[in-house]
């Protein structure tokens, strides 16, 4: 005869089984382990594997895409640092934030067909930067 533990909802009992039973028993508890091991790990927050000092390998990563990723981020800040002040800050308002020409104008205390002319001039100027750079994205190389 084995003796098995169990939790009876209030307190584990200890009681006498037979070997088969107590076999079947542990299979059963180790099942039960991994289940609930592989839903732990299923749900576990990224933020605290890194808490403890540890981090998981992303296999889907493309470290040649990343690179290109920051290629292109430098190439974009290079030629925004061509525009003037003024352009920039209406190209960023009126494409990130959405606004519209004649809210940028009320914001700025310009003419709304000013503030066009200036994201205009800021697109042709970007376009000019970016012609003239190699790009992976034409097949002219620009």
């Amino acid at each position: 005869m084995a003796r098995i533990r169990y939790f009876d909802g209030t307190k584990y009992v200890e009681i006498e089984v037979t070997e088969e039973f107590a076999a079947e028993y542990a299979a059963m508890e180790h099942r039960d382990k991994l289940v609930e091991r592989k839903e732990t790990r299923r749900h576990q927050s990224l933020d605290k594997s890194m808490e403890h000092g540890w981090d998981i390998a992303d296999p889907s990563a493309d470290v040649d895409a990343q690179a290109e990723r920051n290629a292109d981020k430098i190439m974009l800040k290079t030629a925004l640092s061509k525009l003037t002040d003024k352009q920039r800050a209406i190209l960023f308002l009126h494409i990130e934030n959405g606004q519209s020409f004649r809210a940028i104008a009320a914001e700025l205390g310009l003419n709304k067909d000013t503030v066009r002319e200036h994201y205009l001039a800021a697109i042709k100027n970007l376009k000019k930067f970016l012609k003239n750079t190699p790009s992976k994205f034409n097949s002219r190389g620009y």
